[in-house]
């Protein structure tokens, strides 16, 4: 049961986090509160990893094969990122009408949003996830369950850890009223197809680095691609 126990504190965790602190940051994990949430995560999720009896290689975090692991991740991330960009700012205008607009980022300066990039969205967000859900949640449930159910169920786990999020970053956008509902399922999907993604590539490459790289660098292209979004 430990295992379950700890994915269910993941979800609460992940659910609590923006309504405690979210109005610290003007983009998710931006502050030096979600850092030190980040930090108490990695914290939770090492002694977790203890309790369920897992070693360094079941963690992702042998350092054999740990480079390539980045370069695959960084691409992966990279390449899902520009084509999710390529259709936000083509595909989405052009089916509902007009552009999609995530707020918070017209208020960010470039040299605080370079800021966020470099040192808030590893350290308050992509590290201390990546180490409790495609770390000790995938490592534990490979363990005792298998690769398909630990993927399958890592991936809903992450996808609920962002509940609230989802909810205020699509009410942050410039989406019509009436795609609300539907937006917010559909980030739901997107976040569940994520962590599939994410956890093969863990699986894969055997490596923590690789979705540690493949994460940073999603997010970090998709808030540059959005930030520069132009409305005609």
């Amino acid at each position: 049961m430990r295992i379950w126990l700890f994915a269910i504190l993941l979800v609460l965790w992940g659910n609590l986090l923006h309504p405690l602190i979210g109005s610290t940051a003007i983009l998710p994990g931006g502050s030096w509160p979600f850092v030190v949430a980040g930090a108490a995560l990695v914290a939770v999720s090492f002694f977790a990893a203890r309790a369920l009896g897992l070693d360094a290689a079941t963690l992702g975090l042998r350092p054999a094969g740990a480079l390539r692991g980045l370069l695959i991740g960084a691409f992966a991330g990279a390449f899902v990122a520009t084509s999710a960009v390529a259709i936000m700012r083509g595909i989405v205008p052009a089916l509902i009408g007009q552009p999609v607009i995530y707020e918070p980022l017209s208020r960010v300066a470039a040299g605080d949003l370079s800021t966020h990039i470099a040192f808030f969205l590893p350290f308050g967000a992509v590290i201390p996830e990546e180490f409790a859900f495609r770390g000790t949640l995938l490592g534990g449930l490979i363990a005792r369950y298998g690769v398909r159910t630990a993927v399958l169920a890592s991936a809903i786990a992450f996808a609920l850890w962002h509940g609230t999020v989802a909810f205020f970053t699509v009410m942050n956008t410039t989406m019509p009223v009436v795609l609300i509902v539907p937006a917010i399922a559909g980030a739901f999907v997107v976040l569940f197809v994520g962590g599939v993604i994410m956890a093969g590539l863990r699986v894969t490459t055997g490596s923590l680095l690789t979705t540690i790289a493949a994460h940073w660098a999603f997010n970090a292209i998709i808030l540059v691609g959005l930030r520069y979004q132009r409305i005609d």
